[in-house]
């Protein structure tokens, strides 16, 4: 069987726990579980992948979780079954239906999120009713 893995590439299979900081040339494909750093020119995390820590690449695909930083020099692809949580800086980005990114967002370039959250302010109660105004009431000595 000949070995069809590209040169440079990290495969973390499912059920596979690594933990660390790792430089991949090319692709870091992560269908098990991941703490530490991770930099690599590709990073596709498969559905049941989840990567915990500092990512940087030019190229992301999330169809698992991603969480605390991550950062796409170039593209940010977020798959209908992938999860973003923590803080994502982009070039460009998709997310496709039902993918979701909690947390900041920056576009390359600024220093401003992109959007923020912030707290919806509860709705206010209407005012109470008026009191009637009470007649005034003199009394006048003889």
């Amino acid at each position: 069987m000949a070995d069809t893995t590209p040169p440079g590439s990290l495969f973390v299979g499912d059920g596979v726990y690594m933990q660390g900081t790792m430089n991949v040339p090319g692709l870091a494909s992560v269908d098990g579980k991941l703490e530490g750093q991770l930099t690599a020119d590709v990073i596709a995390i498969q559905t049941n992948g989840s990567v915990d820590g500092k990512t940087t690449a030019n190229h992301i695909k999330v169809a698992g979780s991603l969480t605390d930083t991550a950062v796409a020099n170039k593209t940010l692809l977020v798959e209908s079954t992938g999860v973003i949580a923590g803080s994502v800086t982009y070039t460009e980005m998709e997310i496709k239906k039902g993918g979701s990114i909690q947390g900041s967002i920056y576009k390359t370039g600024s220093n401003v999120p992109v959007k923020q959250s912030a707290p919806t302010p509860a709705p206010s109660a209407p005012p109470p009713p008026e009191a009637p105004e009470a007649p005034i009431i003199t009394e006048e000595t003889p």
